[in-house]
């Protein structure tokens, strides 16, 4: 099987979660504090385009999924997907230090369960053939807690129902027993705070971790236009 090379000098850090679990703020914070301490570091963004596709479709007072139907959109928001994560990929190749992805074909294959679809054969085979990351990070978040941050930030909607299922679907895929887990209940803080120790474990495997507490992270306010969806 061809594979694709990989950047011997980049941890690569994946991070998946529901919508409103965090990861963008805390991918930030984590992004600024590492600059910090003079490690180099950039924050790689893969979306699928959900959010944007269903705020067209708002124009006709539906959503995407019931405009297009699930098949469509799905092809839809794999060929975005695909794209960044290719994109992403090899800018990866060109780094140093520590490169982290917000989202992944993981929230594809999520997804595809949530609407009854198969998971296809692109998506899993590009899973296998990419640079495996070093660190997959599963924001955990009660989905209600999730909800809340959403309808707070007023830029787009989602169901509990919806969530719920997301979240279950993310759960149950391939693998899904080696990510690393972080609380994603508490404030914006402490989520970064947690990612911090968990890529610090891994910059210092030999040593102590780096004190998270020490580092007095903050979270970084997110734009509007820096939300893609799931």
């Amino acid at each position: 099987m061809t594979h694709f090379t990989r950047n011997p000098q980049v941890l690569r850090v994946v991070l998946l979660g529901i919508d409103g679990a965090g990861k963008t703020t805390a991918a930030r914070s984590v992004l600024r504090k590492l600059r910090e301490h003079g490690i180099e570091a950039e924050l790689l963004r893969n979306p699928g385009g959900r959010r944007t596709l269903d705020r067209w479709a708002s124009r006709h007072s539906r959503t995407a999924e019931a405009l297009l139907g699930p098949r469509v959109l799905d092809t839809i928001e794999s060929c975005l997907r695909v794209l960044a994560v290719l994109r992403s990929t090899l800018q990866a190749r060109r780094r140093r230090g520590v490169v982290l992805f917000d989202r992944h074909l993981q929230c594809q294959l999520a997804l595809r369960q949530v609407r009854g679809l198969p998971a296809g054969r692109l998506v899993p085979w590009l899973l296998r053939v990419l640079p495996q990351p070093d660190l997959v990070v599963y924001l955990d978040v009660d989905p209600r807690a999730a909800l809340a941050r959403i309808t707070s930030r007023n830029t787009d909607m989602e169901s509990l129902e919806f969530l719920t299922a997301l979240d279950a679907a993310y759960r149950q895929l391939p693998g899904f027993e080696t990510y690393a887990l972080v609380d994603a209940n508490g404030t914006a803080a402490e989520i970064a705070a947690a990612l911090w120790t968990q890529i610090a474990s891994r910059l210092l495997p030999s040593g102590p971790p780096l004190s998270a507490a020490a580092l007095t992270l903050q979270p970084l306010p997110v734009r509007e236009g820096a939300q893609a969806g799931q």
